[in-house]
């Protein structure tokens, strides 16, 4: 499996997982806006744990405050490439910095469903070496969250069912900002080194 398929990708986990990532409907950071970070920009490789090449993401900033992600695997023998486009809304809440993820384009195929319609919540950070590393939420740690009343949300039924944080705007930005929260991005994703 290519890091497109294992690293960011993992957005999109109904195509290799029982469940998506935890998601919600509003994007996290709302109240305090939207805007490309700098540190995020250029061109990114890592590769995932079982794969030999690494593939590339690009983060690039929007006019709008957005940013839009790629993620390409070249070309191998037993592979045509595969790339995946994805729009960013990125903030900065306390200590923490969230991306919201949403699949736009899989292989040129335009997306469709929760990936398409559902915010992915992922953290990030940039260690002193310039590795950036993405962390998914842990959707068993946030499904006790949300029925210790944390946070408002719903877990489908199931072992393996779906979490969506339900909180408005304001509850949502409140709760992310705290380090309760940042210790629900307990699942890295990927480490990316910066291609120079």
């Amino acid at each position: 499996m290519t890091i497109v398929r294992a690293g960011l990708a993992l957005i999109v986990a109904a195509l290799v997982a029982a469940c998506l990532p935890v998601s919600t409907r509003v994007p996290a950071g709302t109240t305090v806006g939207f805007k490309p970070d700098p540190v995020l920009l250029g061109t990114w490789k890592g590769r995932g744990e079982n794969d030999k090449n690494p593939a590339y993401i690009h983060f690039i900033g929007n006019d709008d405050g957005r940013m839009t992600a790629i993620l390409v695997s070249p070309p191998r023998k037993q592979s045509l490439g595969e790339w995946s486009a994805y729009s960013l809304r990125v903030a900065n809440l306390g200590a923490n910095h969230i991306v919201n993820a949403q699949e736009m384009s899989d292989n040129g195929k335009p997306s469709e469903g929760a990936a398409a319609d559902q915010n992915m919540l992922l953290l990030y950070r940039v260690a002193k070496s310039g590795k950036l590393t993405l962390y998914m939420m842990d959707d068993k740690a946030v499904a006790a969250a949300i029925r210790a009343g944390e946070i408002a949300g719903e877990v489908e039924p199931g072992q393996d069912g779906d979490v969506h944080i339900t909180a408005d705007a304001a509850a949502l930005d409140s709760f992310l900002k705290t380090p309760r929260a940042a210790a629900l991005f307990s699942k890295p994703l990927v480490t990316l080194t910066r291609v120079e």
